[in-house]
């Protein structure tokens, strides 16, 4: 249901922080909140503040429709429109944490596919375009709390599956597409991370894939399966903070990784504040006969000081996105600082193009159930995503809130 919105322009522009607003090859840019909807309510509950949405990700090729999860439901939204188009329950014991989307096709049709897993053992195939849910996979019993889903960028039948106790599976899930939905879901391999695992992305320039881990970040170079089974995984060390030395626990802990264009990668390490952007071919260099790389950051992306963990990132067209625990969006505009072949000598801060603070909003279920305003405790965006056209921003959050932001001029 779509929230009303107390939003007086005037009041929340002096209210904005608005820092070194980028011109670089385009206009000034600012978002509006155009629609706030509560839709993973528990038991429908239109007052629900406790139900977390962890995840958001765009439909491949379809800057309208964005996929979200949270409590044991998944919706399909229309961002423009504000309505929820589609929506899948699970049982009430689950709790979806995460979802990736792939394009599967053959020579008669191409179809975007959403796998969908959290809490339980199951990963949830749906097919979204025919309103299905067309393949349930039952993980052993040692392999429960998926943490993660990542499609391959390039192989679409290739599923990266992470799990809270630090392993990677490697899915071969076949071609199921309608009406027959083949799907195969054969296990390639496994890869190990010796760490729990938080977040996935996978850099295609590099071939390598990077899991963000409560030991800092992993990561493997993907190569043929028969190779797999002896790959060595790679360990990318961060720089420390001011006064600890990187061997202090919680130091190295990454919670969100998201590969950027030109070679970059954006790395958050709880607790420091910041955001590192590195050049991940510039890393691999020094590679040699060592499996331990140093991370050295080309760009320093100032972001929220706090001790609240696990909010990730996202990526698209250019710009940056990572919510904070208050509501609001640190907006990057990384074609401000990002060019082809460019890598500074000495590393760079960077202030964000935009902060977009949480707005007012007017809640007629919360106050008719006498809840105090959401406002006066921590709103944390589990996770913030990018339209294919940068036109759209969604965020979702720790208090049931699924937020979409509009692309305006200034």
């Amino acid at each position: 249901m779509k929230r009303k919105l107390v939003y007086d322009e005037t009041e929340e522009e002096n209210k904005r922080c608005k820092i070194d607003l980028c011109t670089r090859g385009e206009a000034a840019f600012d978002f509006d909140p155009i629609h706030f909807l509560r839709c993973h309510s528990s038991n429908n509950d239109d007052a629900d503040v406790k139900t977390q949405v962890w995840h958001c990700v765009f439909e491949p090729n379809n800057s309208d429709t964005v996929a979200t999860c949270g409590g044991n439901s998944v919706c399909f939204i229309n961002v423009e429109s504000g309505e929820v188009e589609g929506k899948y329950y699970s049982d009430k014991k689950d709790n979806f944490f995460t979802l990736s989307w792939t394009t599967i096709s053959n020579l008669k049709c191409e179809e975007n596919i959403l796998a969908v897993a959290g809490a339980s053992r199951y990963i949830h195939l749906l097919h979204p375009g025919k309103n299905v849910m067309f393949y349930k996979h039952t993980l052993s019993r040692d392999w429960k709390n998926v943490s993660s889903l990542l499609f391959h960028p390039l192989e679409t039948n290739i599923l990266f599956c992470s799990l809270s106790k630090g392993d990677v599976i490697v899915f071969d899930i076949g071609c199921p597409l309608p009406p027959q939905y083949k799907t195969s879901f054969v296990k390639l391999y496994v890869l190990s991370a010796e760490s729990e695992i938080f977040s996935l992305s996978f850099s295609l320039e590099s071939n390598v894939l990077l899991a963000a881990c409560n030991e800092g970040l992993r990561g493997w170079r993907i190569k043929s399966d028969d190779e797999m089974d002896t790959a060595q995984m790679l360990v990318f060390e961060h720089p420390s903070l001011q006064g600890q030395n990187s061997s202090q626990k919680g130091n190295q802990l990454v919670d969100s990784v998201e590969v950027l264009s030109n070679g970059f990668v954006a790395t958050k390490c709880a607790l420091h504040g910041n955001i590192y952007v590195w050049n991940i071919r510039d890393t691999l260099k020094d590679i040699k006969n060592q499996h331990t790389l140093k991370i050295a950051p080309s760009y320093v992306l100032k972001w929220k000081d706090t001790d609240n963990y696990f909010m990730y990132m996202g990526f698209n067209k250019d710009l940056l996105v990572c919510g904070d625990d208050k509501g609001a969006l640190w907006i990057y505009n990384t074609r401000s600082f990002i060019s082809e072949g460019d890598t500074p000598s000495k590393k760079k801060d960077v202030k964000p193009t935009l902060v977009l603070p949480w707005p007012d909003l007017l809640d007629t279920y919360c106050e008719r159930r006498g809840k105090v305003r959401l406002d006066l405790f921590d709103i944390v965006v589990d996770k913030a995503t990018v339209s294919g056209t940068g036109q759209y921003i969604v965020a979702v959050t720790s208090n049931n809130m699924v937020c979409v932001w509009k692309k305006v001029k200034v």
